[in-house]
């Protein structure tokens, strides 16, 4: 028996992360890919796919999994990716009948843009006022027998998904600045 879980989580992200950083870390698939996988190769879209999934960035991934303590396993799944101008959608087909989309949306502001006073704050999300923030939508269907587990392991993902995230982009915000010094020290030379 399948049953259908949809939750969300929204990370908060450390002030000096640009927008633009976030987005090409996003937009990074092999770096999207779960921190579990021990395999990817790219491959075209399975035959269940939508129509509208059929031209997405898909990948046949296989992770290592512990089921039980000293017990572990590998699956292999097929993940698509599809690029959105805020975030990523991502679609999972694995073993089992799971199937989770996954959206990931960067929202927020920064200290210099504008708010916008009107926009509404979902209740119950608890969405920072200020900075940026990382939101990811799960909707999945699952086996009722390993919802819980296939749950907490989704959430594991995220944080260490956002945890890359954030040291990339604070390496990549790093070597902005020391190519903006460069160019600002040869001009002045």
């Amino acid at each position: 028996m399948s049953k259908r879980t949809v939750f969300t989580t929204v990370t908060a992200l450390p002030a000096g992360i640009t927008r633009e950083t976030v987005i090409e870390a996003l937009h990074d698939h092999l770096e999207m890919i779960d921190p579990l996988v021990i395999e990817r190769n790219p491959v075209k879209a399975p035959r269940k796919a939508s129509l509208e999934e059929i031209h997405y960035t898909w990948y046949h991934v296989v992770e290592k999994i512990t089921y039980f303590p000293g017990y572990h396993g590998r699956i292999g799944s097929d993940v698509s990716f599809h690029n959105l101008k805020d975030g990523l959608q991502t679609h999972i087909y694995a073993p089992l009948g799971l199937d989770i989309r996954d959206k990931w949306t960067l929202g927020g502001t920064l200290p210099h843009e504008p708010k916008d006073p009107k926009e509404p704050t979902e209740i119950g999300l608890e969405v920072p006022r200020d900075g940026l923030w990382l939101r990811e939508d799960v909707d999945m269907k699952c086996n009722l027998i390993a919802t819980s587990f296939v749950k907490k392991t989704l959430k594991k993902a995220h944080e260490t998904l956002v945890e890359r995230l954030v040291e990339k982009a604070h390496i990549r915000e790093r070597e902005t600045h020391k190519s903006r010094l460069e160019e600002n020290n040869s001009t002045l030379s």
